[in-house]
C-alpha cells in the first residue's frame, strides 16, 4: 500500500475516532442538558420551597406577635381578675363582719324579745289583777248604788 492509502487510511481512522468522539461528546452535552435541566429544576424547586419558608417564616413572625399580644392581653386579665379576687375577698370580709353584727343584733333581739315576753307575761297578770280588781270595785258600785237607793228611800221615807 503506499503512503496515500496509509494517510487515508489513517485519516478515515482519525474520522472514524473523531466521529465517535463527537457522538461521546454530543451524548455528554446531551446528559450535561439534562444534568443541567435538572439543576435548574432543582433551583426552581428550592427557590419555591425558600419563597414557601419566607412566607412560612413571615406567618410564624406573625403569629409570635398575636401570641405575645395575647399573652400581654392575658397578663393585663390576670391582673384585673387578682384585683377583682382581692375585692372579692374584702367584700367577703366585710360580708363576714356584717354577719358576725347580725347575729350579735339578732342575739340582743332574742334578749329583747325574751325581755317583752315577760313583760307581756307581767303585763297580763296585771290586766287579770286589774280585771279582778274592777270586778271588786264594781261589785262595791253596785254595793254603794245599793246603799245609795237604800238612803234614798230612807231619806225619802223621813221627808214625808
Amino acid at each position: 500500500m503506499d503512503t496515500t492509502d496509509v494517510r487515508i487510511q489513517v485519516l478515515e481512522t482519525d474520522v472514524a475516532v473523531l466521529n465517535i468522539r463527537t457522538e461521546e461528546n454530543r451524548a455528554m452535552t446531551s446528559a450535561m442538558f439534562e444534568v443541567l435541566n435538572d439543576l435548574r429544576t432543582a433551583t426552581t424547586d428550592l427557590r419555591t420551597e425558600v419563597t414557601g419558608l419566607r412566607t412560612d417564616m413571615t406567618e410564624l413572625r406573625t403569629d409570635m406577635t398575636e401570641l405575645r399580644t395575647d399573652m400581654t392581653e392575658l397578663r393585663t386579665d390576670m391582673t384585673e381578675l387578682r384585683t377583682e379576687v382581692t375585692e372579692l375577698r374584702e367584700g367577703q370580709e366585710e360580708l363576714q363582719a356584717s354577719v358576725a353584727e347580725l347575729r350579735i343584733t339578732t342575739a340582743a333581739l332574742r334578749i329583747g324579745q325574751d325581755e317583752l315576753r315577760e313583760d307581756v307575761a307581767s303585763v297580763k297578770r296585771s290586766a287579770g289583777n286589774l280585771e279582778s280588781s274592777m270586778k271588786r270595785v264594781e261589785g262595791d258600785v253596785d254595793d254603794l248604788k245599793a246603799g245609795h237607793i237604800e238612803l234614798r228611800h230612807l231619806v225619802a221615807g223621813l221627808i214625808k
